[in-house]
């Protein structure tokens, strides 16, 4: 055999070894992130986010702590939660950060924090109840759902129920940012836990299903507030909780019900959200698409299922749509497309600078103004109004 022949072989062998070795390479990785997102969106986590400050020095109004490295909310603009073991404060403006060390306005709400306790920023603001948090009355209500029993706040104000759903591993003090725009626009304001929260039954997949199980949460909700005399509803979504409520938009039949829709960066199509969290952390497209089949096969998962921006031609309500262009969890292009599909019933509040489900703290002037005259906008034309 000649040489030529003998070293065009090799050349074959040694190109299928490539080959299958990539090609193994390529099932490993796209397996092993599928793992990822199976961990990171769908299973169950309750538990508290990590508490990543360290407090250096407290005054009468202003708090210095020790942060992470690189860009976070410590240093952004805007009004915030902060919170510690055994206690909780509001921050407001940034005032310094030098050397790792941001110096903010402080509130005291619950205690004042001791020097070197570790404590963390969060989005929430408020804490505990409406009572507590802004000196409304409510009631503790609950109503059954398809697959056990759920509970809720219910704070009375006009024939307009405003139903309010929190996002992924959220809680219900989420809504409380919100609760007095509600009140000044003269509604009610219903804000609900659904399944897999602490507490509630655990969807039968068991995992956080992105609106494809939890919209029935939603109507039971909604067939709830009718009960109870509602004349129209207006469901509230943040991030999950939005994808949850144009699931509900999309199959329930108590929609006539609903005058207007607010949305607070809602999660409108998971592979999209995906796919942008594997960009940040550079992972290749090729592997992506890999992972999010391999987890469908895996998990039992269709993400299909899960984008809800193919049908807003259904979509008859107004809509109340906030998002921040600087979101790092859900892409705020997916809410340009949602307004830019259905400009004739999208309110769009751009804001500039806001990450994820910040719009309200970066400006909260400006986000209740915008709550109150949608919904004041959409009073006449409730549904036995």
């Amino acid at each position: 055999m000649s040489s030529f022949r003998l070293t065009r072989r090799r050349a074959a062998v040694v190109g299928a070894i490539i080959v299958t070795v990539s090609g193994i390479l390529f099932l490993g990785a796209g397996w092993y992130y599928s793992g990822l997102i199976e961990d990171g969106a769908f299973k169950i986590d309750l538990s508290a986010d990590e508490l990543d400050l360290e407090i250096i020095s407290v005054s009468e109004d202003q708090v210095s702590f020790e942060h992470p490295a690189g860009e976070g909310r410590w240093t952004q603009p805007g009004i915030w939660g902060l919170e510690w073991d055994d206690g909780y404060a509001r921050i407001g403006g940034l005032i310094s950060d030098e050397n790792g060390i941001a110096t903010r306005e402080f509130i005291a709400v619950d205690g004042r924090p001791e020097i070197g306790v570790s404590a963390r920023m969060d989005r929430e603001y408020f804490r505990t109840d409406p009572l507590v948090a802004h000196g409304m009355p409510f009631e503790e209500v609950s109503f059954q759902g398809p697959i056990g029993e759920l509970g809720g706040w219910f704070v009375e104000g006009g024939d307009t129920w405003v139903i309010l759903v929190h996002g992924h591993a959220g809680e219900r003090d989420e809504s409380l940012r919100a609760l007095p725009a509600i009140d000044r626009a003269g509604m009610s304001s219903l804000v609900i836990d659904y399944r897999n929260d602490a507490g509630t039954d655990e969807d039968p997949s068991g995992y956080y299903m992105y609106g494809v199980t939890e919209w029935r949460d939603l109507e039971a909700a909604v067939r709830y507030a009718l009960d109870q005399g509602a004349k129209s509803i207006v469901p509230y979504g943040y991030s999950m909780g939005g994808g949850i409520v144009m699931s509900f938009m999309y199959n329930s039949e108590l929609t006539e019900s609903v005058s207007g829709v607010v949305l607070d960066a809602p999660m409108l199509d998971l592979s999209r959200v995906i796919d942008q969290a594997a960009s940040e952390r550079h992972v290749p497209g090729f592997i992506t698409s890999m992972a999010r089949f391999i987890t469908e096969q895996r998990f039992d998962i269709e993400f299909d299922d899960m984008a809800y921006l193919g049908a807003v031609d259904q979509l008859a309500a107004p809509v109340l749509l906030f998002h921040g262009d600087s979101d790092d969890r859900v892409p705020v292009e997916t809410s340009d497309e949602l307004a830019g599909a259905r400009p004739d019933i999208v309110t769009y509040e751009r804001v500039v600078g806001a990450e994820h489900v910040h719009a309200w703290n970066l400006d909260p002037g400006r986000y209740e103004s915008a709550v109150e005259s949608f919904l004041d906008s959409i009073q006449d034309a409730s549904p036995g109004a």
